[in-house]
């Protein structure tokens, strides 16, 4: 029995192995066996030991930045350059949780000691972190420095939403200070109550920067560039207590004399998510930009990014899964930028601005009067001077009421506060209870009256396109005949009030509802208005309240002056110079300048060119601004100051602000007229002082008088604009003998566009575009109507009549060099137009233009006691009743073989004369500069044109 069971089992076994499936069968156990044996190997006999030493591990690719390109003047000077400095950064991927654990604290709590010992450091050497945060702490509490779609992607950021949309209603509409408490609570990155607001201000900066890092812990994040020696040593002592922070040697853009160029140079920054994608959309993948690139900003950086950039090379790597390096794998060095050589004297471009600015300082100077007030637009009262500083920032209301204040800034300030109580108490009587007509008010509440108009105007909430300039009521309002709430109700009912943005209740049901919310809205928004402070500081000063003793003291408990250093403030303090001497002393001592006061005038330009190729050898603006301040990573502080300045110093006068060019234009009218048959070059014209041949008559300078009978020349001598009325007139009657005045515009804007006028003229970077005058023959014969040019635009004519009918573009740029000092670009000096006018034109225009100069202007005149023989045109333009006219001159030297061109524009500069001044200063430096040794400028150059 057993053996046949013993059988039966061998048989079955026999016949299973002879099967094809035992095979199959064996190996997937034996298999199964490994698989069981590798993971019992893994997971409980080496388990511990290979978890210790897993790492993940992915290539990440790190560019390695180009060397960019340096920039040099026309002799080989160097402008703007790249140096060697410590750059301050933090490593994200420092794991501070050991070392919080041993003191005793938290990750966050560490970091953010880490972080204020680390800004102590830098502020004791004099350095500071160069990233910030949009929110600043005033006397006023806190507030954001950005608006718009930069605040929205702040709050986005700070509210980790994945985008705008997502943010909560309570998020959208969070304030600065809710901000502040959110990201400084436990929520965020919670910051002690310790640290002062002040100083959890400056940790929430450097902390947000890090925090934006957190997906890319392989890059490191740049706090501050450009710091000293002193604080380099002292981190480097101090690195076991400051883990995560490291500070390299870097490469770091600095421009030398860095306000004579700004406007031409510009400077470099940080490339945005939009920049990267324009520049990136035709560029092949091994020179596409990153997002920690750096480009061309603004200026000859921007315009010729391509040439200076460079090429980066790359190092790639493995990281782990914190983004730790682990191994280079691969690697290629990057390519220097090429240099380039610009058409620029870099002693005469400084020359030029100081000159503009002595000029400036002393027009300013001739018109300051020691009065409180004046009717005469000529006059600037010495309290205007006083309150330009406030007005334009230079004493700071906000340090009036700050912690730190002194005596005399807490004095200021109560009495500030005092006046501006009185005048809002005023303000709410005038709106709510007498409704005193403005004919009954004082001109200091007229002036409230109209700046309660502007505010709401500016905030959307009143329209003044919606009633007609001729409407009774506004021209009652306008004359002074009725109140200003007379004027709102009106407008209310005229539908030119919306208060949708400043009331959610829709169901008012009058026109009295209407305007107590208004008013409400006024009066509560005035509280805290700055504009509305600085008009209160403005009537403070006119009325007394505030002296001028009080004013300059404020200078010097601001920092502004320098009581320590400054020779004359004991003489002041003994009483022995008076508060409009002293005034005047410091504004003649370029300690207070033009361009911080923001007074009439307060800027200008010079272009100089080389008449035969074009070349600019000098091009300021006024005033202008440091970009090494902007250049690499931009110092908030001053990017805020410099913004809110009155004088935009960031605006390039040269090549964006346009005026009408006045009388330099009337070479253009005498060709236009010559070559149409209008006039014969030895043709004379009885002139009269009024000229009445229109619809809409105009006068000569010189009416009731007259120039009498005069030809071409000596018509440009004397500016005199009858004569150049009537070739208007002629140029628009000789077809038909009807006067048309399209057909005489035309005729116009065909040579003024023969000169270059009918195109920006061609300087390598950003300018205006101009305006060629449109309408009315007669006044654009004189260069009035709608004409609008820049200084370099009116460079480009003067040029060409220099030269006698070539018309050049403009250029900046000589030549680019690569490394290794080939050429990569020359500038062959592009032709934009020929004049073949006759030699005869050209004369009597030209010897029109020598007289302009030898004859009209003052023999006494330093452009006459020079040893070169200089030929030009004079141009005054006005632009406001209300304020001084433009003053213009362009001119070209040695009159028989022009060698350079200089062309001088200062806006509201009072007299032509002036620009003839400055000019002469030019001409002095290039050709007499010893005559300069006894030169006075007086600012003050009366010249009829």
């Amino acid at each position: 029995m057993i053996k046949e069971f013993l059988n039966l089992i061998k048989e079955n076994i026999v016949e299973h192995v002879k099967h094809r499936l035992f095979v199959v069968t064996l190996i997937v156990l034996v298999l199964f066996g490994v698989l069981v044996y590798r993971l019992f190997d893994l997971q409980i006999v080496n388990g511990k030991k290979y978890q210790e030493s897993f790492t993940y591990k992915s290539v990440k690719t790190v560019s390695v930045k180009a060397t960019r390109g340096n920039i040099y003047d026309c002799n080989g000077k160097l402008i703007a350059y790249n140096e060697a400095s410590y750059t301050l950064s933090y490593n994200s991927a420092t794991d501070l949780s050991e070392i919080a654990a041993a003191q005793g604290t938290t990750s966050n709590e560490l970091r953010n000691d880490i972080v204020y010992k680390t800004i102590l450091i830098l502020e004791q050497n004099g350095d500071k972190i160069s990233v910030s945060l949009p929110i600043k702490l005033t006397g006023k509490g806190f507030e954001f420095t950005v608006s718009g779609t930069s605040l929205n992607t702040f709050l986005m950021n700070v509210y980790s939403a994945s985008s705008v949309d997502k943010l909560t209603d309570q998020q959208a509409s969070s304030t600065a200070e809710d901000v502040f408490r959110y990201m400084r609570g436990k929520d965020l990155f919670n910051i002690s109550d310790t640290y002062s607001d002040e100083a959890a201000l400056k940790i929430l900066a450097v902390r947000y920067e890090i925090w934006l890092n957190r997906y890319q812990q392989y890059m490191s994040v740049q706090l501050a560039d450009g710091i000293s020696e002193e604080s380099y040593a002292t981190i480097k002592e101090n690195s076991n207590e400051l883990p995560g922070m490291e500070v390299n040697v870097e490469s770091h853009r600095v421009y030398n004399d860095a306000i004579y160029y700004a406007h031409i140079i510009g400077y470099i920054g940080n490339i945005s998510n939009e920049e990267m994608d324009k520049y990136n959309e035709n560029l092949d993948d091994s020179e596409k930009y990153t997002a920690d690139d750096m480009i061309g900003k603004a200026g000859l950086e921007s315009e010729f990014e391509s040439y200076l950039r460079g090429k980066d090379g790359y190092q790639k790597m493995y990281v782990d899964n914190l983004g730790k390096v682990i191994e280079v794998i691969d690697s290629q060095d990057s390519v220097a930028g090429n240099d380039i050589y610009l058409t620029i004297d870099s002693d005469l471009q400084k020359y030029c601005y100081n000159a503009l600015e002595k000029e400036i300082t002393s027009i300013l100077l001739a018109h300051i009067k020691n009065v409180t007030t004046s009717n005469d637009k000529d006059d600037i009262p010495i309290t205007d001077v006083y309150f330009a500083l406030f007005d334009n920032n230079i004493i700071s209301i906000d340090d009036l009421a700050a912690k730190d204040a002194t005596d005399l800034e807490r004095s200021v300030n109560d009495i500030f506060q005092s006046s501006k109580s009185y005048t809002l108490g005023r303000l709410d009587d005038i709106l709510n209870s007498s409704h005193i007509p403005l004919y009954n008010l004082t001109d200091q509440y007229q002036d409230y009256m109209e700046f309660i108009c502007e505010q709401l105007s500016d905030a959307g909430i009143y329209s003044p396109s919606k009633i007609s300039k001729t409407d009774d009521t506004y021209v009652s309002y306008i004359n002074n005949n009725i109140s200003l709430c007379e004027y709102l109700k009106y407008a209310i009912s005229q539908g030119a009030i919306d208060i949708s943005c400043i009331s959610t209740k829709s169901d008012y049901y009058d026109t009295d509802e209407i305007y107590n919310v208004l008013t409400e809205y006024i009066l509560k928004e005035f509280e805290n208005n700055t504009s509305f402070d600085k008009l209160v500081f403005k009537y403070m000063i006119i009325s007394g309240e505030l002296t001028g003793s009080q004013v300059i003291n404020l200078l010097y408990d601001q920092g502004i002056l320098n009581m320590a250093t400054d020779e004359d403030y004991s003489d002041y303090k003994a009483g022995s110079i008076n508060s409009f001497d002293f005034m005047c002393k410091k504004i003649e001592q370029y300690e207070i300048t033009p361009a911080m006061l923001a007074l009439d005038p307060c800027s200008g330009s010079i272009v100089v060119t080389d008449p035969n190729s074009g070349a600019v050898k000098a091009m300021t603006s006024y005033p202008s601004y440091d970009n090494n301040q902007l250049t690499n990573s931009i110092d908030a502080d001053y990017y805020a100051k410099i913004t809110s300045d009155k004088t935009t110093p960031m605006y390039s006068r040269a090549t964006m602000q346009q005026t009408a060019p006045g009388s330099t234009f009337k070479m253009i009218t005498a060709f236009a007229a010559m070559n149409e048959g209008a006039i014969g070059i030895n043709d004379v014209i009885q002139t009269k002082g009024y000229f009445d041949k229109t619809e809409t008559p105009a006068k000569c300078w010189i009416y009731p008088s007259a120039h009498g009978t005069i030809g071409i020349s000596k018509a440009i001598e004397e500016s005199c604009n009858y004569f150049f009325y009537e070739l208007g007139y002629r140029m628009a009657t000789q077809d038909t003998g009807t006067y048309s005045d399209i057909t005489g515009v035309e005729r116009l804007q065909k040579y003024a566009g023969m000169f270059g006028f009918d195109s920006t003229s061609g300087i390598e970077l950003p300018e205006s575009k101009p305006q060629i005058s449109d309408a009315d023959a007669i006044r654009t014969a004189i260069g009035q109507g709608t004409n609008n040019f820049t200084a370099t635009q009116l460079a480009r004519y003067v040029t060409t009549l220099a030269n006698s009918g070539t018309c050049y573009d403009l250029s900046l740029v000589s030549e680019i060099k690569d490394i290794n000092g080939n050429v990569v670009y020359k500038n062959e000096h592009k032709v934009h137009n020929q004049l073949d006018f006759p030699a005869e034109q050209w004369n009597v225009v030209r010897q029109g233009m020598r007289q302009v100069v030898s004859v009209h202007t003052s023999s006494s005149a330093l452009i006459n006691q020079i040893n070169v023989a200089v030929a030009g045109k004079t141009g005054t333009a006005q632009q406001s009743d209300a304020r001084p006219n433009h003053a213009l001159f362009v001119s070209f030297a040695p009159y028989e073989n022009p060698e350079v061109t200089v062309t001088s524009v200062i806006p509201f500069g009072y007299s032509s004369g002036n620009a003839v001044e400055l000019t002469g200063l030019v001409y002095a430096y290039l050709y007499d500069p010893d005559v300069l040794e006894n030169t006075t400028i007086t600012g003050n150059n009366a010249l009829s044109d």
